[in-house]
């Protein structure tokens, strides 16, 4: 992991930073000028992204106690379910293909991943690493997308159907077959982090990871906070500024990781084509667990407009904001009364 900021880490941690400073409004600047609140924040460099927690308490050594130990539970997890760490119980899954005796941790998120799967229709699938390393390669070395005959051969080995999951024993039957837990991982450890936090009484609370976040508590005046939605096509700035209080929010875009110019290449690949999908630029979804949003913001890019929405209109307590290439928005028939937009 590099501490160097990419372009969605900036913008992301400079999104959620406007958020934040709006989320007291008046009344807790007013509360932190006079010393009743505090707002204690920390960001780390833990799974692939930037992880920051921000707290507003009335006791500062009690809110950075609490970042510690939340920040202790996140490494404990990374340590698990981190493919960019060796030593990592995925990464010895993904190169020896068996893992017996897995954390609950990871067989739990795993099964999470299959459900999701199934409830998706295979759009989205933890096992299209071997696509993604191909992709990943193959622009690195030559600058173009790996040709149709090698897709075909990767696409061979990616089927969450196969993954074997039998107790807390796992294990990938075919040779080369991986997971990339990266589109569910940060939403299950903000969901941890942000469970910790409430149990220590913590009820002003917001944890992001790359983008995903987990806010809990009104603002101090009574108000949503005010989350600001990621332009995909501009460095800085927002498509929406959205208010929301008690939610866990993901967004995936084409623009996190884009490996041509005009977006057409992306990490974001469809498991069942082998190839970026080209509808939509940035799906964002309100669910009850981050987790869940994570899992179904990467899908309704694979899926597209019509697909998505027709998809989560039938899932209780998902609600998501589409936006395709040509930048304009489709949501769901609740996004707007879940999260009242403001820009």
């Amino acid at each position: 992991m590099t501490n160097k900021m990419n372009r969605r880490d900036f913008v992301r941690l400079s999104a959620i930073g406007a958020g934040v400073l709006a989320l007291g409004g008046l009344g807790v600047k007013e509360l932190i000028e006079s010393g009743g609140v505090q707002e204690v924040a920390e960001t780390r460099a833990l799974l692939g992204t930037f992880i920051t927690i921000k707290l507003i308490d009335t006791e500062t050594d009690r809110a950075k106690a609490a970042i510690e130990d939340a920040f202790a539970e996140i490494e404990r997890l990374s340590a698990v379910l981190s493919r960019h760490d060796p030593a990592s119980e995925l990464s010895i899954l993904n190169r020896t293909g068996f893992i017996a005796n897995a954390s609950p941790e990871l067989a739990g998120v795993v099964q999470k991943a299959i459900a999701f799967s199934e409830l998706t229709g295979g759009a989205f699938d933890v096992s299209v690493l071997p696509l993604l390393t191909l992709y990943g390669d193959s622009f690195a070395d030559g600058g173009q997308p790996p040709s149709e005959r090698a897709i075909d051969t990767a696409r061979e080995l990616v089927d969450y159907r196969h993954i074997g999951v039998n107790g807390r024993t796992i294990s990938l039957p075919a040779p080369g077959m991986g997971l990339t837990l990266d589109g569910i991982a940060k939403g299950y450890v903000i969901d941890q982090a942000a469970a910790l936090l409430k149990a220590r009484g913590l009820t002003q609370v917001l944890v992001e990871a790359g983008g995903d976040m987990s806010l809990r508590g009104m603002r101090q005046d009574g108000q949503p906070w005010k989350i600001g939605l990621t332009h995909p096509r501009a460095l800085a700035g927002y498509y929406e500024v959205l208010q929301t209080s008690n939610d866990c929010i993901a967004t995936s875009g084409d623009y996190e990781n884009a490996f041509t110019a005009d977006y057409s290449w992306h990490h974001i690949i469809d498991p069942r084509l082998g190839h970026s999908p080209r509808e939509v630029a940035s799906a964002t979804v309100i669910a009850p667990d981050t987790a869940y949003a994570d899992a179904m913001a990467t899908a309704a890019m694979v899926l597209g407009v019509t697909d998505a929405i027709a998809l989560f209109e039938k899932l209780p307590g998902i609600e998501a904001m589409l936006i395709d290439k040509g930048m304009q928005s489709h949501a769901t028939s609740g996004f707007y009364a879940t999260a009242i937009s403001q820009g």
